[in-house]
């Protein structure tokens, strides 16, 4: 029986790993104290948050087996996890944690199960952890979930605000610790079980939603960037400005109707699209003959887009040439 598709769900998809692939075109042009670079990656905030958001509400809750689950969640996310990793790092591709000189077996086997082969695969390490939480979690009552949900939201803000993060100063631990993105995985797991009710509301009240959303967003971005400050002075408002991006994604996706091909085509390839576009992406920023010290767009698109198109391209490559064995490599 074919899954049912949430359209919302689609456009927070689509437009999220479109956004995590300019953080990464961005990252390495511009200065850190440049306005514009700053400001960018403040607007991209909300990307790699959102994709654990559409992971929550995904999840299979009540129809499969807990081995049904497994098998599928392995079957989806380890093989293309582990082609890509290891091709990657013996092509020796630009943007690796370590370079193939200086690698050995224990440091390969160390950086394959904690998502290190490139930086950003931490997000598989984390999804993986996710999952397996999520095994119990699909047997807790909808009530006792709300009160999880409350609890990741106070985790949330006590490690965004430096309460509880134990004095680690490395984005490693950071981005791999289960506090970061824990609330955004467990409100996609509670809009799925009250979708009725909340997508009702969302459909009925959309203008209000998104204009209100669309003024809260400007007053957070104007705010913070008051004295030169940015998200980093603020980080309380920082993960409201997320959950509202996420919100207003959600409620813009129930009602559009139009470009739903496109948007469920990347969609699709969004896995696929994580684990190949950042070595185009570094590839294409070696060309430059600079880096620029000011954030630079033109510089930032071509990167970008060269990372989509890069990696679309080679996706259809593999899709041709190994057929439905396509999924065990790419993901699709």
């Amino acid at each position: 029986m074919e899954r049912q598709r949430f359209h919302e769900i689609d456009m927070l998809k689509c437009v999220c790993i479109l956004t995590v692939v300019y953080i990464h075109a961005i990252s390495t042009s511009f200065e850190p104290s440049n306005f514009l670079g700053y400001l960018a990656s403040d607007l991209c905030r909300f990307a790699v948050p959102g994709l654990f958001f559409a992971a929550g509400f995904l999840f299979d809750k009540k129809i499969s087996s807990t081995g049904q689950i497994i098998k599928k969640k392995l079957v989806r996310l380890l093989p293309p996890y582990l082609f890509c990793s290891l091709c990657i790092q013996f092509l020796n591709v630009p943007g690796l944690s370590v370079e193939l000189k200086n690698l050995d077996a224990g440091v390969l086997i160390y950086n394959l199960i904690l998502g290190n082969t490139l930086g950003i695969y931490y997000y598989v390490f984390v999804l993986f952890y996710l999952f397996a939480g999520s095994l119990v979690l699909r047997h807790v009552p909808g009530k006792w979930v709300l009160v999880l949900w409350g609890l990741s939201a106070l985790l949330l803000l006590a490690f965004v605000k430096g309460f509880i993060c134990f004095g680690m100063s490395s984005m490693f631990q950071i981005f791999r610790h289960p506090f970061f993105y824990l609330f955004a995985y467990m409100s996609g797991w509670v809009l799925s079980l009250y979708y009725e009710t909340v997508g009702s509301l969302l459909k009925q009240y959309r203008v209000g939603v998104i204009c209100g959303g669309v003024v809260l967003v400007a007053i957070i971005l104007v705010y913070t960037r008051m004295g030169g400050n940015h998200f980093s002075s603020f980080p309380i408002l920082a993960q409201f400005y997320i959950y509202t991006c996420v919100t207003l994604l959600i409620t813009v996706g129930i009602s559009l109707g139009k470009f739903q091909g496109v948007i469920q085509f990347v969609s699709n390839y969004s896995y696929g699209i994580y684990l190949l576009h950042f070595p185009i992406v570094r590839a294409c920023q070696m060309v430059y003959p600079e880096l620029s010290i000011t954030y630079s767009f033109v510089y930032a698109f071509v990167a970008w887009s060269a990372g989509i198109a890069g990696s679309i391209c080679l996706m259809s490559v593999v899709k041709k040439l190994s057929g439905p064995y396509s999924r065990y490599l790419i993901g699709c």
